[in-house]
């Protein structure tokens, strides 16, 4: 029979107090569990461990020689646990959060500024996809919230809008519209229309498309790689083309590229998704905070003019 951590903590607490009775109340069970324990005990390792010949309990010298070693062991299984549970409370606290690339720009900043005076012990972690990827990172398990444009909640998940915001035109700024006020989009004429392939968010393309045929334009598609603020941008930059982006990724937009405001204005959705299940607080602490941010966002148009 092995030695087990209760028997030790009963040889300890005994050898503490001098007296089974005092140990039982110690440990918050019977004298009889105490006496068995320490049976069990002298059994396990083949050596009687207390001398119960007097009206104390006394160490004999075998036990006065393992004590210290009990004493180790008992404090290293306590230590083990605390570790545990501080490793388990970190994980609570943690929060995989899915970004596209307009998230990174104007909201994700403020949320993480603030929440390190609002959530300090919180440890936030963010994770870039690119755009139509957010329902997958938390079907896969990558994530634990996301932030992202027209995200239909997968199964098991809940979403909120955080905010609406301007969509742009971006267009050379050498294009003869760059220095207005405000563009109809029928005015771009036939310069193609720069987006990412529809498959990869459907329902955004399909309302960019939608932007553009309600103010008359029925333009010509170029398919870019999935961020259309990257490596395709020379093509605005040189007015072969032109895209639509929402307010907030046009501090993002390269040398010799302009942005310009819609003059029938469209607004483009942010929503949050999380797990419906995911009830730990650093969650709900997290919702609050994006939805208080997106509020203060809401109908503000940050960027720069041509």
């Amino acid at each position: 029979m092995g030695v087990t951590l209760r028997q030790l903590e009963v040889f300890v607490a005994v050898a503490d107090e001098s007296h089974f009775g005092r140990a039982a109340q110690r440990l918050h069970c019977s004298q009889p569990v105490v006496s068995q324990e320490i049976r069990r005990l002298e059994g396990a390792v083949g050596t009687t461990l207390f001398d119960r010949s007097t009206r104390t309990v006394a160490l004999t010298e075998a036990g006065a020689a393992l004590l210290e070693d009990a004493r180790a062991l008992c404090a290293a299984a306590g230590a083990f646990v605390a570790r545990a549970r501080r490793l388990t409370d970190m994980r609570s606290r943690r929060l995989r959060i899915a970004v596209t690339p307009s998230v990174m720009d104007e909201i994700l900043p403020v949320v993480l500024r603030r929440a390190e005076a609002a959530m300090p012990d919180a440890e936030l972690l963010e994770v870039p996809v690119e755009t139509g990827e957010v329902a997958d990172a938390l079907v896969n398990r990558d994530c634990d919230v996301g932030l992202g444009r027209f995200v239909t909640p997968p199964p098991h998940h809940r979403s909120d809008l955080v905010r609406t915001e301007p969509v742009l035109v971006a267009l050379s700024e050498k294009h003869p519209l760059a220095g207005e006020e405000a563009i109809d989009l029928a005015e771009m004429g036939d310069l193609p229309l720069l987006l990412w392939p529809r498959e990869q968010n459907p329902d955004y393309y399909d309302e960019l498309m939608r932007i553009c045929a309600d103010r008359g334009l029925n333009p010509l598609v170029l398919v870019s790689p999935p961020r259309i603020v990257g490596g395709r941008s020379y093509l605005i930059a040189d007015g072969r083309a032109f895209s639509l982006i929402p307010a907030s990724t046009a501090g993002r937009v390269t040398d010799g590229v302009g942005v310009v405001p819609l003059r029938r204005p469209a607004t483009l959705p942010l929503s949050v998704i999380w797990l419906a299940r995911d009830h730990r607080p650093v969650v709900a602490e997290f919702l609050a905070l994006v939805r208080q941010v997106g509020a203060e966002l809401e109908g503000e148009q940050r960027y720069p003019r041509t």
